[in-house]
């Protein structure tokens, strides 16, 4: 549950991977969120998936972000992800 954080690390491109977001726990944030993942790449390629998102039990409450332009895929990616995240972001450009 995500409760009412205080603390969020923003997404950052090629900065907000699982190491920076557990050192930014580790000082305080209560609440990150992974990268921009492009949907349809996410959908589709197995090693993009596996090289772009990585997460623990201990990174949450995170908000996965990704980018679309498919609302199909969109909602493929987001199930890919729903077991291991709170919340799915949608960068609206």
């Amino acid at each position: 549950m995500l409760g009412r954080p205080k603390l969020i690390v923003a997404p950052m491109v090629d900065n907000s991977e699982l190491p920076f977001r557990s050192l930014c726990r580790k000082y305080g944030a209560e609440a990150a969120y992974t990268p921009m993942l492009h949907s349809r790449m996410f959908s589709e390629n197995e090693k993009y998936r596996s090289q772009e998102f990585t997460t623990c039990k201990e990174d949450r409450p995170l908000f996965v972000q990704f980018c679309a332009n498919n609302p199909d895929l969109l909602l493929e990616a987001a199930r890919r992800v729903e077991a291991y995240c709170d919340y799915v972001d949608i960068n609206f450009g």
